[in-house]
């Protein structure tokens, strides 16, 4: 099936001028003050500069299999301009831990932050990469973006928070229109097939983006951190609420898609 969003045209445009107009270095605000020592908050953003680095090969799979599925020059660029979003968010996330205390470059035994593996080669359809990264993982982020946002006191921390929001809200916009012409035109076996998918997403985003399905003694190490990073507004958010926030998003996330023909357990 070829791969037209002629709706999206405006968006498409929309994202562009966007990052157009961020065209400068997006670190030089962070050094307009000193942030506080935290180890806790260091550790979380390190952890946020993995999963930011995650979502490169991810959109890039996209934009592979746009290419494959022949795509129009101005999607294939949309999905070309996202990927370059989720690097500039990891250099953002970076430069926070560093200031920190110092960006942490080794993922614990138990977490499954894997931009390496998400790199090698797919074959996987343009539908089964837009469920994933768009319905699922940007909509969820989203939602813990804004909690995240509202909650940091830190100014410099909240400004980088502010502007990964405005960012992310675009691209889960992008992302439902996407949806929204792809899916419904997808066979009811495809479709069946995206709704096992979608139930397997839902679970790996509760135990990476959350901390729900960890193994209890990692899940206790990874609550105190964020519970830590949170109180001292370093752009964190209580992990029993991010939980909450996370189940809120899937449940939402699983009646649009039920409205598209997708329905997920």
């Amino acid at each position: 099936m070829k791969v037209e969003l002629t709706s999206s045209t405006a968006e498409w445009r929309k994202l562009r001028r966007a990052q157009t107009a961020r065209s400068r270095d997006a670190l030089v605000e962070l050094d307009d003050g000193a942030l506080p020592r935290s180890d806790a908050a260091r550790r979380f953003w390190s952890r946020r500069t993995w999963s930011e680095l995650a979502a490169v090969p991810a959109v890039s799979q996209v934009v592979l299999a746009l290419v494959r599925e022949g795509a129009s020059l101005t999607t294939i660029g949309a999905y070309t301009t996202i990927a370059q979003d989720e690097v500039r968010h990891a250099e953002l996330s970076h430069a926070l831990a560093e200031r920190l205390g110092g960006y942490d470059d080794d993922v614990p035994d138990g977490l499954d932050y894997a931009p390496r593996s998400l790199a090698n080669p797919s074959d996987v359809s343009f539908a089964v990469w837009a469920l994933a990264n768009g319905c699922f993982s940007e909509t969820v982020s989203l939602a813990l973006i804004r909690a995240r946002h509202a909650a940091t006191t830190q100014p410099l921390v909240r400004a980088v928070l502010a502007e990964t929001l405005k960012d992310e809200a675009l691209h889960v916009r992008i992302a439902w229109q996407t949806a929204g012409e792809v899916l419904p035109n997808l066979s009811r076996a495809d479709r069946k097939d995206l709704a096992g998918y979608g139930d397997q997403l839902a679970e790996m985003l509760r135990r990476t983006f959350g901390t729900a399905g960890l193994p209890p003694k990692l899940r206790r190490r990874e609550d105190a951190l964020r519970d830590d990073a949170a109180k001292a507004g370093l752009g964190s958010v209580a992990a029993a609420h991010e939980n909450a926030l996370i189940d809120e998003a899937l449940a939402g996330i699983k009646a649009r898609l039920s409205k598209l023909g997708v329905t997920t357990r």
